[in-house]
């Protein structure tokens, strides 16, 4: 591979976990309309394809029908609002990592499927807007992770060609969408990806980078410039 110009980072699961921010969303959500939330294992075993498909799953679990999943989500996302990020809490060596590909020139952006409005909140709130030359988020583009749509929107913003990026994520979401847009894939064992373990899932699907974090590939990436 070529030197890497631009690294794209998925959010959820790689830069930060919030699961239990996601899952308080969903358990006052669930209870302000009057049924048992899932468990926090089950909605951690739904979160991969964006908060459209996760709330499909959770309503299949209330047995909503379509006018309750349109309350559920509308509920959920004023839930979320409230909670204001301070659930999440960013994974080991991330935030240094992203300052050392900085400082040696490498763009950055994020990819996430998560809503812009609460994606901006979030990097806001931790002041880190300033870490990102680039942010897509889930309602920039019609089709969400796995699609490449998101990873070439990114790419285009940046002005750096797929060849020369990697896209650092923590499902099969994220490394089947790098796939299709030409990036390399990084997977990192730190997130959810629907219950599966991602390096068996990886290996077996043909994914061979694979990591302890995300901290881990910025660390090699600022280092010698390659993954």
């Amino acid at each position: 591979m070529t030197f890497v110009k631009a690294v794209l980072f998925d959010l959820d699961g790689t830069l930060v976990d919030s699961l239990p921010e996601i899952y308080e969303g969903v358990r006052r959500t669930s209870e302000d309309m009057g049924y048992l939330p899932p468990t926090q294992k089950q909605v951690g075993d739904m979160i991969g394809r964006g908060p459209g498909v996760l709330v499909d799953r959770v309503c299949g679990v209330l047995g909503l029908d379509e006018a309750g999943r349109r309350q559920f989500m509308s509920r959920l996302v004023e839930n979320w609002a409230e909670t204001d990020g301070r659930l999440i809490t960013f994974y080991p060596g991330v935030i240094d990592g992203l300052q050392s590909l900085r400082a040696e020139g490498i763009k950055t952006a994020l990819v996430t499927n998560k809503l812009r409005s609460l994606t901006v909140s979030f990097l806001r709130d931790r002041k880190i807007e300033h870490l990102f030359d680039a942010v897509v988020a889930g309602d920039d583009c019609e089709r969400n992770k796995p699609a490449p749509d998101m990873l070439l929107k990114a790419l285009e913003e940046l002005g750096v060609p797929a060849a020369d990026a990697v896209m650092v994520g923590d499902s099969r979401n994220d490394a089947l969408a790098a796939r299709a847009a030409g990036v390399t894939a990084a997977l990192v064992e730190t997130g959810y990806n629907e219950g599966v373990g991602i390096s068996e899932w990886a290996r077996e699907a043909g994914f061979n980078k694979i990591f302890v974090g995300a901290g881990k590939v910025c660390e090699l990436i600022a280092g010698t410039g390659r993954l």
